[in-house]
């Protein structure tokens, strides 16, 4: 059986059409029963037969006390628009254009022009091709300019058109071509992301590898888990709803010497936030493993030495700015030179790049404000300035 397909349209409904829909807009429909109001509108438009019915500019889906909620959920909470709408009942879209048309005056943007019925006027379909021709994001264009996603789409569909038939450049793509969430993937690229996805690596892996923005990233996993559970099947180290329940060895993990290291530097006497220091160890991780070797040794009947509080860190006045790596991405950067060579190697080499590190930043020029920051800090202080009585009758003079 053949699928319906809409008649065309014959001359007298398009007479129709030019007759009435330039005074009723989408109420012609009553003089066109075989046609809905969408297909007039579609019709009107390829035609280029315009509206002159004064109508004013469309109500968001989020106003007053729901808009305000939904604006702090994004500004404060970090929450997506797929979460805001489905939080109020509206459309991801829908949750967006509110959320970014209220903010744009806030943050000190100047909304596109509009006449008295609220259409953007000429200036402000300038400014927004402007925003395109500098290959900016559709959501910073909605920002900057207080637009909807929908029209952003639509004006970037008809420059695109009016440069071909000039015969133009085309224009850039969206972000520059910087990977970000709205950026069209080819099927290749997808195809690299899922397969990281099936070898157990998470989001933000497939993230580092690839380029692909990580919200682009976590909606190819949500559909790849979803097609992986019709057939029965998970994502590795992961149960059907894509909840992962084993990771997947990486820099996160301690390396065994490290684990070595430290157990020896227990067995010592050595108290456990210097061992821990020793071996780039994160004090909880290394309490932990303390713990875990002192109920092995109390299993084989033996006790873990008392603590030498003489080799106690507190207290010190030394302090070795090399070394141990500072805060998460620090520790994580050495275990991967862990991958590659040995303990004393990678630290010795560790203590070295940053050794070079803190030489270029001392030589590199500083600007008036990190002087002051400096300054604050205590880092640095001002000279004294010092009196030079031989030169006043001088300045008297110059005066």
């Amino acid at each position: 059986m053949s699928a319906h397909r809409t008649p065309p349209w014959s001359q007298q409904e398009i007479a129709a059409l030019e007759e009435f829909y330039p005074s009723m807009g989408v109420d012609c429909v009553q003089h066109l029963p075989n046609r809905s109001w969408r297909a007039v509108q579609q019709k009107a438009f390829k035609l280029g037969i315009a509206c002159e019915k004064a109508t004013s500019a469309p109500k968001p889906r989020l106003m007053s006390d729901e808009l305000e909620e939904a604006i702090r959920l994004r500004e404060d909470e970090g929450w997506s628009f797929a979460r805001i709408g489905a939080k109020f009942g509206v459309a991801e879209s829908s949750a967006c254009n509110a959320v970014l048309i209220a903010l744009c005056p806030r943050k000190g943007f100047t909304p596109a022009e509009r006449d008295e019925h609220g259409r953007i006027t000429q200036a402000g379909l300038d400014r927004l091709r402007y925003a395109l021709k500098l290959g900016l994001k559709g959501v910073e264009i909605q920002l900057r300019l207080g637009v909807s996603a929908s029209c952003v789409a639509e004006q970037r569909r008809r420059y695109q058109r009016d440069l071909k038939a000039r015969g133009k450049a085309p224009l850039p793509p969206p972000g520059r071509d910087t990977a970000y969430s709205g950026k069209k993937l080819s099927r290749e690229k997808v195809r690299e992301v899922e397969a990281l996805f099936l070898e157990g690596y998470g989001t933000l892996k497939a993230h580092e590898a690839t380029g692909v923005a990580k919200t682009s990233c976590t909606r190819i996993r949500n559909r790849l888990v979803r097609r992986l559970a019709k057939k029965g099947k998970s994502l590795p180290g992961c149960d059907q709803t894509g909840r992962r329940l084993e990771q997947k060895e990486s820099s996160r993990f301690l390396c065994p010497e490290q684990v070595a290291a430290l157990e020896a530097l227990l067995r010592e006497g050595v108290p456990v936030l210097r061992a821990a220091r020793e071996t780039a160890i994160g004090s909880c991780t290394a309490y932990r493993l303390r713990n875990e070797l002192r109920e092995r040794l109390v299993a084989e009947g033996k006790n873990l030495p008392s603590v030498d509080r003489s080799q106690s860190t507190k207290g010190s006045a030394a302090f070795d700015p090399t070394w141990p790596p500072r805060g998460q991405k620090g520790l994580f950067a050495f275990r991967e030179l862990l991958r590659e060579m040995p303990f004393d190697q990678a630290k010795a080499k560790w203590r070295r790049d940053r050794r070079e590190e803190r030489a270029a930043e001392a030589r590199r020029p500083k600007t008036f404000e990190e002087q002051l920051a400096r300054i604050a800090r205590g880092e640095i202080g001002l000279a004294p300035s010092i009196n030079r009585p031989h030169l006043a009758p001088l300045i008297g003079e110059a005066a």
